[in-house]
């Protein structure tokens, strides 16, 4: 097995919604290839963590994030920092699936010209995206359709390929299978498996089962002193069957949550 090696770390983090503080003190080191979940009750921070690897916080009203995230050696935190360049290599799938209310092939157009790719190109890449997620011969015939006409769980797969064709070096999944099917919930995640070792992935869940089945790593998110923060880290296996911290130790075994 090849040494692993961090794509991304995480120093000192803490995010503030004016005087509320979400996220205080945050470290973690995310590694290159792997899938990382991460874990805890609603209300800890986990998904403004997630939002904060490609500055979406900077979206938000009153929302300030300090530490650092080096990337590439380079603190993507800061104000230099090229936003535009970033949310190419650092790519989002949501919660519930958003595709552009426009055409299949709309849905690549927008990005990929955003980012200067010819039409050529945008051609190419969208095939080969739709192919890595299952969904060409599903939709090759309908690309002028509407996406909005795909079900959901086919609507979750175009967002993960409309990520996809950026090719980026990470993508970020917060609870990609919470509004879906039991069967879509399935495919989806073979999907996210299925990008172990050629993109680094980031996701948040609530199903400590789906963790434990695609995650090599987790981080346990909890709040301590009315701010949340990662409470404990390490490989999936280790941490189901002999995590130390309390709380994390009765998470993980469904006694609290």
């Amino acid at each position: 097995m090849a040494e692993e090696s961090a794509l991304i770390e995480v120093k000192n983090l803490s995010i503030n919604y004016d005087d509320f503080a979400a996220l205080r003190d945050v470290h973690l080191t995310i590694q290159k290839g792997n899938i990382t979940a991460l874990v805890g009750p609603s209300g800890c921070g986990k998904s403004s963590f997630l939002q904060s690897l490609n500055r979406l916080t900077d979206l938000i009203p009153g929302c300030q994030t300090t530490g650092e995230m080096i990337l590439g050696g380079k603190n993507i935190l800061s104000p230099g920092c090229d936003v535009l360049s970033l949310r190419r290599k650092v790519g989002m799938v949501f919660q519930k699936p958003n595709p552009f209310p426009q055409s299949i092939r709309r849905n690549f157009e927008i990005p990929l010209r955003e980012h200067g790719f010819s039409k050529l190109e945008t051609t190419d890449r969208m095939e080969d995206s739709l192919k890595r997620v299952g969904l060409w011969n599903e939709v090759s015939n309908r690309l002028s359709r509407s996406a909005a006409n795909l079900s959901g769980g086919q609507q979750q797969r175009l967002c993960i390929a409309r990520a996809l064709a950026l090719d980026p070096e990470v993508i970020l999944f917060d609870e990609p299978c919470s509004a879906l099917d039991p069967h879509a919930s399935g495919v989806v995640e073979d999907l996210i498996s299925s990008l172990r070792g050629s993109v680094t992935v980031v996701i948040v869940t609530h199903n400590l089962a789906q963790a434990r089945r695609i995650a090599d790593h987790l981080a346990v998110f909890w709040v301590r002193g009315g701010s949340g923060t990662i409470v404990e880290t390490g490989a999936t296996d280790a941490l189901f069957t002999s995590a130390t911290d309390p709380d994390a130790k009765s998470y993980l075994t469904g006694i609290r949550g």
